[in-house]
């Protein structure tokens, strides 16, 4: 059981949206996102078919493996809009799938199962995971120090992790040292 705190992590994705957008579509690899940050652009219209029920799946197909300006270009030509019910549900299959992977491969790797940090930890892990996906691929120095447990090398990290997104990663360092303190 892991106590990520998707609260925290829905605020930082600007919350649930039911009109898809491709953020900053110059600049990332990013695709048309949809729900809370549910980028479509990174998967496959199998994927979708697996994760979701059909008539959702079937409203996505049409943007996968689309990132960057293309899937901008492909928004402007075909607007996408879902409901908030249909934003719970894509929230609700794909928090599932994302905590299972995400444990799995912390597991994997460090001798501390993911379950049995403390809520902070996986909360940041999960929030940098949620916007880069295989961290150790995507992220190896951060991803290094959480599996080590070394949240002193962790938060440095964040604090100077050379992204376009370093108001969320202060943001996260706050959030866990807010947690260490209590």
């Amino acid at each position: 059981m892991s106590n990520i705190n998707f609260s925290f992590i829905s605020e930082l994705e600007g919350g649930a949206t039911c009109i898809g957008y491709v953020p900053d579509a110059e600049n990332s690899k990013s695709g048309v996102t949809i729900a809370t940050g549910f980028d479509i652009g990174q998967r496959s219209s199998e994927d979708l078919y697996k994760l979701l029920p059909n008539d959702i799946a079937a409203k996505l197909t049409l943007f996968c493996h689309l990132k960057g300006l293309t899937a901008q270009e492909a928004l402007a030509k075909e607007p996408l809009k879902i409901t908030a019910h249909e934003a719970l549900i894509i929230d609700k299959c794909s928090k599932k799938h994302f905590v299972k992977l995400l444990q799995h491969r912390y597991n994997q790797h460090s001798p501390v199962p993911f379950e049995q940090l403390p809520e902070q930890a996986q909360t940041v892990i999960a929030s940098v995971a949620f916007q880069y996906g295989n961290l150790a691929k995507r992220c190896p120095t951060f991803w290094r120090f959480v599996i080590e447990q070394n949240w002193l090398a962790m938060v440095n990290e964040l604090q100077n992790f050379g992204d376009r997104y370093s108001s969320r990663r202060h943001q996260e360092a706050d959030y866990f040292i807010s947690g260490e303190q209590k």
